[in-house]
């Protein structure tokens, strides 16, 4: 097994026994977090993409986006 393999392996079981060791409640919570993550990578990505932008543009822009995004998932 090379190197790489073997650490992408440990690293994987490291993450499932903390999902094992988390709180339900938190498990909860996370996936509003993630959301909310996303929601900000992708504001970083419009600004970037149009650096000229205001900030009213961008959340447009990325309601827009997440609006397709809704659209192409429930096909």
């Amino acid at each position: 097994m090379s190197l790489i393999v073997a650490l992408t392996h440990e690293l994987y079981q490291e993450d499932v026994a903390r999902a094992r060791a988390t709180k339900p409640e938190d498990k909860l919570l996370e996936g509003p977090r993630l959301f909310e993550r996303a929601c900000r990578l992708m504001a970083d990505g419009i600004r970037h993409q149009y650096p000229d932008l205001d900030e009213p543009g961008v959340r447009a822009l990325l309601a827009a986006r997440l609006v397709r995004l809704r659209a192409i998932e429930r096909r």
